[in-house]
């Protein structure tokens, strides 16, 4: 049994499936876990979810892309032209995915692994602890009557730092955007979402550029541009651009070993 951690799959279904064949994945007992952007701008969305519902040891956390689909299909937002989830839209199960989806976690913590896996990130400001707990108030917003009104006023970057006293939709705005939007912060927790690229903007780190009190390892995708380079083996980032051209990749937690797979592979 091994432990399998793949990055942002974004309807990329054939390129997972050639993944999963390369490294002899046994769905009967290994156990794959997706940091989250399973959908969106690849070109088989229904055909990736439909296989992640079905595996019986698949653990998910969502992504800023798995939640605006369900902004989309839960509110009268407009999709993006950009956006590839119309067969999801369109799809008879589109009810019970919706169901599915907004029981997902936002942050997944392992003892095993001592691992905490996440879509973007968290901030320096905020223990593993923290973190979890901030994403259990978001997740029970999700999965209860709240959930409306959420979805129609996720939309937005502020506040962009993150304080105890913060309630109701700008609480719940703040933590949803550390977690799967984070890229550059500050070192009090500000973040800027204006640069997708790999250069800092001036006042700006990376996140994973601050130290932490811990030790615990961060799986996380989001960002193609950082290529799955991080500056400490305690931050792994996953997300290798699959959907823009490049690669899939997953990690084995067992042993530490990397696969990818090119865009376009197919078993």
């Amino acid at each position: 049994m091994s432990t399998y951690v793949v990055g942002d799959v974004q309807g990329c279904y054939q390129e997972l499936v050639a993944l999963l064949h390369s490294i002899d994945f046994d769905q009967s007992v290994d156990h794959l876990w997706v940091t989250g952007d399973m959908i969106n701008r690849g070109p088989n969305n229904i055909e990736t979810v439909n296989f992640l519902r079905q595996l019986p040891n698949v653990q998910i956390v969502l992504g800023n892309h798995d939640l605006h689909f369900l902004a989309v299909a839960l509110t009268d937002r407009t999709p993006s032209r950009s956006d590839t989830f119309q067969d999801l839209l369109g799809s008879v199960d589109l009810p019970a995915i919706i169901t599915w989806m907004r029981h997902q976690p936002l942050a997944f913590y392992s003892d095993q692994f001592d691992a905490l896996m996440v879509h973007a990130g968290i901030p320096n400001i905020w223990s593993i602890s923290a973190a979890l707990g901030y994403a259990t108030e978001v997740e029970a917003v999700l999965q209860d009557e709240r959930h409306q009104r959420f979805f129609e006023l996720m939309y937005g970057n502020e506040p962009d730092t993150f304080t105890e006293s913060l309630e109701g939709i700008d609480r719940w705005r703040v933590i949803t955007n550390y977690l799967t939007r984070l890229r550059f912060c500050s070192a009090d927790g500000a973040m800027e979402f204006a640069t997708k690229s790999d250069i800092a903007p001036r006042g700006y780190e990376p996140w994973f550029n601050y130290p932490r009190q811990d030790s615990t390892r961060i799986l996380f995708g989001h960002w193609a541009a950082i290529e799955g380079k991080t500056p400490s083996s305690q931050f792994v980032a996953l997300d290798t651009g699959c959907v823009w051209g490049h690669s899939l990749t997953a990690l084995r937690l067992d042993d530490n070993k990397l696969f990818s797979v090119p865009a376009g592979s197919s078993r």
